[in-house]
């Protein structure tokens, strides 16, 4: 997780220094089974918006049934779609370039955060 972590963490910077006004907040679950199911309610209270990244394919992972409960549980205090920035649905290729087009990039977070912010 350390890796998506710093590369949400780099895309919110690069996002907040081009908007000065605009906070994102980054939160860790470190933990999938269980999740910190307070933690994401609490960010969702706060933020009104969430992006879940992970490095799983897009379709059928956590990201997807984290979502699901977000939307399913908390979705009167959302002001935008959940959306899930995450790897293709393909298998990952152990060369670093292909790789780099498989798995999610700061660009692709910074796009999805804008994309959020704007809704």
């Amino acid at each position: 997780m350390g890796r998506w972590l710093q590369k949400s963490q780099q895309a919110a910077a690069l996002v907040e220094r081009k908007n000065p006004e605009i906070s994102i907040e980054v939160i860790d679950l470190r933990s999938l089974a269980p999740f910190d199911w307070n933690a994401i309610r609490t960010s969702v209270e706060k933020t009104n918006r969430v992006i879940i990244a992970h490095e799983d394919c897009l379709s059928f992972g956590y990201a997807a049934e984290i979502a699901a409960r977000i939307a399913d549980e908390l979705f009167d205090r959302l002001d935008a779609p959940v959306r899930r920035v995450a790897a293709l649905d393909t298998w990952v290729a152990y060369q670093p370039q292909v790789e780099n087009e498989i798995l999610p990039q700061v660009e692709d977070l910074v796009a999805e955060m804008e994309r959020v912010l704007a809704y």
